[in-house]
């Protein structure tokens, strides 16, 4: 499981912010180490709840990727804050806590545009830190006396615009190659908003349908999501297989693209939904509320607070700007005060992320109001004054197009 995430220098995030899934005590409460399953991330448009997930996506390819998939001669390919040259200039950095068999690992890196910088892998097997290896350079590696194997014959083949884990990994050595299948997140998916996405999402429901995989855990989840659907059948057609809407009784059944943006959504979440909560790693949703009913969304995050459905320790990290989403869930319990995140821009467009946790707030404290209100930053100013000044300057023209 993931247990706390940093980053530094990726898109719209400039300077080092952190992303924590790790309880914080309530007061009077000893600390404790328990790990989150949720994280909500609230905010502005544009404010950086996107690059926040879409740095932990691109952690999670660096890993499985650099070794096997970047092209050796033209560095690292990232993506750098760019409205400042000295986010030009400056490594980019990532670097996750996570737990491996019982144990808390800490593993990250420094890239620039060309080679890795530095990278990094130890063990807390008691609570204090033990070194597995130290990369300080494109080719400088010190390794710990506990990571034994042929890491030296691994080092040199380890190029400088790769990681050495995911080198590590593809040579088959065996802690290192456990490491990776757990820092990779297992099954790490990034569900964004958009047609193209949503394609891709509906082509894995096809894939499990077309081999029979959690046929029933689909068809149950959409009977309840009171679409009016009884089940989804693939047919094959050309130039592509058609999912088909069966209704009960004499119905008439409609194939996916006749249906509602709210039903082709909550289908094409369900394969990934199942697969992640069956073997585990973290799903990453982008705007969890578009084009679902609040209710639909508060059941995908009560799924994965669930211990009965969710026993793989499965995590949900989403981004909304859904406000009722956000007053409902906290109210009904269902969303912890360190389970939700905000994401506001400085005067310089760059991302600060902080929680929700940080705010001494009441029990009885409406969120969603104190959000609209500002109380927590993570709003856009508008000045409705501002708007009505730019009418009141003079008419519009009122010229008709040339044809």
């Amino acid at each position: 499981m993931l247990l706390r995430f940093r980053v530094a220098n990726h898109r719209s995030i400039r300077d080092e912010q952190t992303l924590s899934l790790i309880a914080v005590p309530r007061r009077g409460e000893p600390k404790r180490t328990e790990s989150l399953h949720v994280a909500g991330i609230y905010g502005a448009n544009a404010s950086g709840k996107s690059n926040l997930l879409d740095a932990l996506r691109w952690m999670s390819d660096a890993i499985r990727s650099s070794h096997t998939s970047w092209d050796p001669t033209k560095g690292v390919p990232r993506n750098p804050f760019k409205l400042s040259r000295a986010g030009l200039r400056t490594p980019s950095f990532f670097e996750a806590d996570f737990l491996h068999q019982g144990v808390r690992y800490s593993y990250g890196f420094e890239m620039d545009d060309e080679v890795v910088l530095g990278e990094w892998l130890n063990a807390f097997p008691r609570g204090r830190p033990k070194k597995l290896f130290d990369r300080t350079g494109p080719a400088d590696m010190t390794f710990g006396r506990s990571l034994t194997g042929e890491v030296q014959r691994i080092r040199r083949l380890t190029r400088p615009n790769s990681l050495y884990l995911s080198c590590a990994a593809s040579n088959n050595h065996s802690l290192l190659t456990a490491i990776y299948d757990t820092l990779k997140f297992v099954a790490i998916d990034f569900v964004q908003h958009g047609e193209l996405n949503e394609e891709s999402r509906l082509d894995l429901v096809k894939l499990l349908l077309r081999r029979g995989v959690a046929t029933d855990n689909i068809n149950e989840l959409l009977r309840i999501a009171d679409l009016g659907i009884e089940r989804v059948e693939l047919v094959e057609a050309e130039p592509h297989d058609q999912l088909i809407m069966r209704r009960a009784g004499e119905m008439p059944s409609l194939s996916l693209e006749e249906e509602s943006a709210g039903t082709r959504a909550w289908l094409s979440l369900l394969g990934h939904t199942i697969i992640v909560l069956h073997i585990g790693g973290i799903l990453l949703a982008d705007e969890i509320d578009s084009s679902l009913h609040p209710l639909l969304s508060s059941t995908l995050i009560r799924m994965f607070k669930d211990p009965d459905i969710n026993r793989a320790n499965a995590q949900l990290i989403f981004s909304s700007h859904d406000t009722t989403l956000l007053g409902s869930l906290i109210e009904d319990g269902l969303l912890a005060r360190d389970e939700v995140w905000f994401t506001e821009k400085d005067s310089s467009g760059a991302t600060n992320l902080y929680s929700l946790a940080e705010f001494h707030t009441r029990r009885d404290e409406n969120i969603e109001r104190g959000y609209l209100q500002g109380r927590y930053g993570a709003v856009p100013y508008l000045n409705f004054e501002d708007i009505r000044e730019i009418f009141l300057k003079g008419p519009a023209s009122t010229h008709e197009p040339q044809a």
